[in-house]
């Protein structure tokens, strides 16, 4: 069991930096570093840094990684690194940093990123797992996008790039599995708890500089509606949205049945919002590069947020609580 406080020295060495593969030019991080260095290259504009905390132990490392990824992939930047801080629980084995350790370093290899121990202690002030990852990405010449947020007028396609909900599914499908079973098999269970195995969106990076996109925007916890209205808050647009249109996993739609939960208010890491005069190039792009794509909607000069189902017609109301909350 891991003391209170700061891990030991060797706990450290043991189980933080021998499950890590940085192999950057910089050196692999050694214990008693105070920071990470890694080289800026002369020609970057800017550098971007996204933060991205999570809490419990649920597929604690791809999302925290992917959803860092996400947000510096929406500011148009290309990932470098990472940087954790790691909160754990009283009762907190070593095997458990180990484990953890070692799938963080997985998901920054499949991201080609290294990866930067930073705090890692345990705290009788929390009960859970807190996980803050520290993102670190370069925006280039050849990549920056200039456009306006005044120039963003009614019209513009909307995509959906990924499907929703697919983090929150996993992840109640890991924890409340013998509840599931009750009802379905436990292969499609187990296909369940995989929809959440690749998070990450870097391979619509590509896409994207492919179709200019005028705005991008990752969505988090409070799923898609909470993600339409924090993009048209952020550009100052109405949207028209065809609630049919998004794209959704069955496997997702069935989780959510089961607990009564509304799967357009669930956390949906993994998915991106995306603001484009031509969505059906978009869109091509993005299923070119292996992903699920739609059009779900048009901007508008309005001041209205409309989701529509069939003849049906409703207003978007500011985000609401992760249906995830209700069950936990």
């Amino acid at each position: 069991m891991l003391r209170i406080g700061k891990v030991k020295e060797s706990v450290w060495k043991r189980s933080v930096l021998r499950q890590l593969h940085n192999e950057t030019i910089m050196g692999n991080p050694v214990s008693g570093e105070d920071a990470g260095l890694f080289p800026v290259p002369a020609d970057t504009r800017k550098i971007a840094v996204s933060i991205n905390p999570i809490e419990g132990w649920t597929l604690a490392p791809q999302r925290a990684v992917y959803g860092a990824v996400n947000r510096l992939v929406a500011a148009d930047a290309v990932p470098e690194a990472i940087a954790v801080t790691i909160m754990m629980p009283e009762g907190t084995e070593e095997n458990q940093l180990k484990a953890l350790m070692r799938e963080l370093d997985a998901c920054c290899r499949q991201e080609n990123m290294a990866l930067m121990p930073g705090h890692i202690a345990v705290s009788s002030n929390v009960n859970t797992l807190i996980l803050s990852v520290t993102a670190i990405g370069f925006v280039c010449h050849e990549t920056e996008k200039e456009t306006a947020r005044d120039d963003i007028h009614r019209d513009y396609d909307i995509v959906v790039a990924g499907t929703i909900g697919r983090e929150g599914a996993a992840m109640i499908a890991r924890e409340k599995k013998e509840l599931l079973k009750t009802r379905y098999a436990v292969s499609y269970i187990e296909t369940a708890e995989h929809l959440f195995d690749n998070g990450s969106m870097r391979a619509a990076a590509k896409a994207m500089k492919e179709v200019a996109a005028v705005k991008i925007h990752n969505i988090g916890e409070g799923g898609i509606f909470a993600g339409f209205w924090e993009m048209a808050a952020a550009i100052k647009v109405g949207l028209d949205i065809d609630l049919k249109k998004i794209p959704i996993r069955q496997h997702t739609i069935e989780v959510c049945e089961y607990f009564n939960l509304n799967p357009y208010m669930l956390r949906s890491e993994g998915c991106l919002l995306i603001v484009c005069e031509n969505g059906q190039n978009m869109v091509t792009a993005l299923v070119d590069a292996g992903m699920e794509a739609a059009i779900v909607g048009k901007t508008t000069d309005q001041n209205d947020r409309i989701i529509r189902y069939d003849d049906e017609i409703r207003f978007l109301e500011p985000p609401k609580v992760d249906e995830y909350y209700k069950i936990i």
